[in-house]
């Protein structure tokens, strides 16, 4: 019985192509999964940058419009040079002021801001005390300044946030007005703050950095959302492409075996018997030579080799008396005995030469296991039972050893005339005829 085609279809590319189209894949969901992050992080650092824009802009207006309106009145005396009140002369307190109303304005209708703060060495407000990671990252600002701001993901409980720092200008000059020494600073001020905090800074020096920081729960659970649609999308893409090839790659393999099975058949029908099922003459022409050509090669240790020519004695009595149906029947019962008995030898095969004339080639056998095999032969076919057929079957044999060298003709014609020989003498019998006997 023929296997199924799907039970000897090669899936293993199937296999590597599913595996394959997996890796790939899982890298572009990775890919496409850190590309959204990355664009939600760039998105809320572009707001986040408008928000800077704002802070600079009101630090630029209090130093260029509103303080020079304080000094100008100071020089009219209508204010005291001494005057100092953070709500108009302080750039970081007025900012952070103005940014804790507008957080307190988001807040209260629940939308996710930014948290802003800052933080200094010696701050005069001791809310604005850089905590020692501060502190680290301050020196970090003041030993690059190529350094311009930093943001990165940190982790607090399980959520992600978003953190960005950025440092102050460097003190100028104007700035040691306020922050260089205490004796040259407005004396409300040195009363509020006292002479400590605040005071004896640089020129060049970074005193403080501002830094914000930005709850990305809601943004990432969009845009995992967003992920969970794409991954959907590019895994039913894949799924089709991988259906459609396995498809494809199914049918051509189909095609390709029948096309096999087709040559198969067609090469068995050209080297086999229809009616035995047994190799016919051109099986054995193309056989035997294989045989000659390993029997002369002596690396593969052929020990010998030998021909047996086999014919039903009377088969046309068997015909003419019988019928041609059973004649047919006798001779698929004498193919299958003698195909049962090459399988029983280790290195044997069996021919139809024509009519009721067979023909076995036996390797690394003598002279005895040949009388053997052609006497248990002779005993199957006597013992068969056809319907129809009130005869014993005899069998007449020719046999001889092929030597080295010889020629397949030779060959042939000499286990031929053993044949014609064990007919003369009576038929129902073997005739051994060696090279150079006659």
């Amino acid at each position: 019985m023929k296997p199924q085609l799907d039970n000897i279809i090669n899936r293993k590319p199937l296999y590597w192509l599913a595996a394959l189209l997996l890796v790939g894949y899982t890298i572009t969901v990775t890919v496409v999964h850190q590309q959204l992050k990355n664009t939600v992080i760039e998105s809320k650092l572009d707001e986040l940058n408008q928000h800077i824009l704002y802070q600079k802009s009101l630090r630029k207006y209090i130093n260029t419009e509103l303080k020079p309106v304080i000094y100008k009145l100071q020089e009219q005396q209508i204010l005291s040079y001494d005057y100092f009140d953070p709500h108009v002369l302080s750039g970081t307190f007025i900012a952070r002021s103005i940014y804790k109303i507008f957080d307190e304005n988001l807040d209260s209708k629940k939308i996710n801001s930014w948290k802003y703060r800052l933080a200094a060495n010696t701050p005069r407000n001791p809310i604005n005390q850089a905590t020692p990671a501060e502190i680290e990252l301050l020196d970090k600002f003041n030993n690059n300044p190529d350094l311009i701001h930093i943001h990165q993901i940190d982790i607090v409980n399980g959520e992600e946030i978003l953190y960005y720092a950025a440092p102050f200008n460097p003190n100028d000059a104007s700035c040691l007005t306020c922050h260089g020494d205490p004796k040259d600073a407005p004396k409300g001020l040195v009363e509020k703050y006292g002479s400590v905090n605040g005071f004896y800074e640089k020129i060049g020096n970074i005193r403080a950095f501002i830094s914000y920081r930005l709850n990305l729960s809601e943004s990432m659970a969009y845009a995992h959302k967003t992920f969970m649609a794409i991954s959907i999308i590019i895994l039913f893409l894949v799924l089709i492409f991988f259906a459609i090839a396995s498809w494809a790659y199914l049918i051509e393999q189909k095609r390709k075996l029948l096309v096999a099975r087709q040559q198969e058949e067609l090469e068995f029908v050209a080297h086999h018997d229809f009616l035995t099922k047994l190799k016919n003459r051109h099986g054995l022409n193309r056989d035997f030579k294989e045989q000659l050509t390993a029997l002369n090669n002596e690396a593969l240790h052929y020990s010998n080799l030998w021909v047996v020519m086999l014919d039903i004695d009377f088969f046309k009595a068997i015909n003419d008396d019988f019928g041609h149906d059973i004649g047919d029947i006798t001779l698929q019962k004498f193919g299958a005995i003698l195909q049962e008995e090459v399988n029983t030898l280790e290195h044997a095969q069996a021919y139809r030469l024509g009519g009721e004339e067979f023909l076995m080639i036996i390797r690394n056998t003598d002279a005895k296991i040949i009388n053997a095999i052609y006497t248990d032969i002779c005993e199957s076919l006597a013992n068969i039972e056809i319907q129809g057929l009130d005869r014993t079957i005899q069998l007449s044999a020719g046999a001889t050893e092929v030597q080295r060298d010889e020629h397949q003709f030779d060959i042939l014609k000499r286990v031929d005339n053993a044949l014609y020989q064990a007919k003369q003498q009576g038929r129902n019998r073997l005739v051994i005829i060696y090279k150079g006997l006659k």
